[in-house]
């Protein structure tokens, strides 16, 4: 079955990118800002140096020896939903928008957990969007509760994996108890997948680096995202920016696997260029795209699965740069055979969300899900052209091939102009349909005792901050 693919690298090449990753980690090292992460490393076999852990070739080895290959992945209710590793393009929101920009508005504003569990059930309505993600940071949360009470949201209102993240030490813990909540079984039919990323050039914070390693030893698993700003906290040559991307994956794979082997981790990313003028981090600037096709030649030759950020856009509003910048990354992300595909919905160098733009995203990952599929190759094809001609219908409309064949073969977005007179404003259909799926479509709500063991571990959660939980 003939597919579409791209890729960057000769393997040559990605071995001589690894290599040279490899030699930062021995020779210049990781800075850890946790002393219980370090000591964990320099416990593992890596070597302290001038306050950075350098770690040795053979010590990487050995860690991507135990991770996994690949690994299945599940719903809320334990359905089987991708095989992570074999270029599953599971697209799901962007995470951690900290605007929302409605309909009509010309600027965002701060989102709300009404706003939050919205956009839950609209992503859970949209059947190119694979995955959930916590996609807003509401603003009438206390936030030492927030990274969590965005997951309860999830986990009540849809039953589609969810990619997360935790903001704080503590609360990563009771995030996990909460999947625990829902199905005991989480650690061998993971449901949620959690970003840790380290702190550009070479370094994790506490936070970050103390989760993982949580995130390891509790079984769940972890993408993990470097995030090389093109110019900035990363050399401007995207070969560069590879490089030290590449160098920061490893370190985490080897953290991840000295806190429990055999951890399940996904080789993550968000590169962006920074603008020489303004300053901005642009996701969907070509030079990111370059960064990012890169790293997944390089996440093929250790064999992790792969994540990026894609089908997203920096423009500040669902416009004609926003659809091209969603679309050409979301054909990139299929082309690629990438696992995760996190952005659609988002605007604004990763701060804003549209519900608008995620209905138009879904359909445009609708379309980049039928590239990937590529067609079969059937013999008989040249029959049927044989059949047409002779028999001079002269079309191929009526015939019974056709008939057989144009639901498996043709994708045919829903709101998106192809009618010949009518003409649509898209961003007005597109609100429509928002809310129309939220009038109509029915949430798979969690309930009975599974819902009752994560109210107690939300109650639990709001109680640490002295405060009662909000309905909703």
């Amino acid at each position: 079955m003939p597919r579409p693919a791209i890729g960057l690298l000769l393997r040559s090449e990605a071995e001589e990118v690894h290599s040279r990753a490899l030699e930062l980690l021995s020779k210049v090292g990781v800075y850890f800002e946790d002393k219980s992460v370090e000591k964990l490393m320099l416990d593992g076999g890596c070597e302290l140096r001038e306050g950075r852990v350098l770690i040795p070739e053979e010590l990487v080895k050995e860690a991507l020896s135990k991770a996994p290959r690949r690994f299945d992945l599940y719903d809320r209710d334990g359905n089987y939903a991708a095989t992570l590793g074999n270029g599953a393009l599971l697209f799901n929101p962007g995470s951690a928008a900290v605007k929302i920009l409605d309909y009509g508005a010309g600027e965002p504003r701060p989102p709300t957990l009404e706003d939050l569990k919205r956009f839950v059930i609209l992503a859970d309505a949209l059947e190119h969007i694979g995955a959930q993600s916590t996609a807003l940071v509401p603003k009438d949360v206390p936030v030492e509760v927030s990274d969590a009470e965005r997951l309860y949201v999830v986990l009540k209102y849809s039953r589609k994996p969810v990619v997360t993240g935790a903001f704080t030490v503590e609360n990563l813990p009771l995030m996990v108890e909460m999947l625990a909540a829902v199905r005991e079984d989480y650690r061998e039919r993971p449901f949620a997948i959690f970003d840790v990323c380290p702190s550009p050039p070479l370094s994790w914070s506490a936070i970050t680096s103390r989760n993982l390693v949580d995130l390891a030893r509790l079984g769940a698993p972890a993408e993990i995202i470097s995030m090389p700003g093109l110019g900035a906290n990363a050399p401007v040559t995207v070969y560069g920016a590879l490089i030290q991307h590449h160098a920061e994956v490893l370190s985490g794979v080897v953290l991840a696997q000295l806190a429990s082997p055999g951890a399940k981790v996904i080789y993550g990313g968000s590169p962006t260029l920074v603008h020489p003028r303004h300053g901005t981090a642009l996701i969907a600037a070509p030079e990111a795209a370059l960064v990012s096709l890169a790293y997944r030649d390089m996440a093929r030759l250790v064999e992790l699965p792969a994540h990026t950020y894609m089908a997203i856009s920096d423009a500040k509003a669902p416009d004609f740069q926003a659809g091209a910048e969603a679309g050409f990354t979301a054909a990139l992300a299929a082309l690629a055979s990438f696992d995760v595909v996190s952005g659609p919905g988002m605007l604004e160098f990763e701060s804003a969300q549209s519900m608008e733009k995620l209905v138009l995203d879904n359909e445009v990952c609708g379309i980049a899900r039928r590239l990937a599929r590529g067609f079969s190759i059937s013999p008989g094809d040249a029959d049927v052209i044989r059949d047409v001609v002779l028999s001079r219908r002269g079309n191929f409309l009526a015939h019974k091939h056709t008939l057989a064949n144009l639901r498996r073969e043709v994708h045919l977005p829903r709101v998106w102009d192809a009618e010949p007179a009518a003409r649509r404003d898209l961003l007005e259909w597109a609100h429509e349909e928002v809310e129309r799926l939220l009038r109509e479509h029915e949430p798979p709500k969690l309930e009975g005792d599974r819902l009752e063991a994560l109210d107690k571990v939300r109650a639990e959660l709001w109680r640490r901050a002295g405060a009662a939980p909000p309905p909703i």
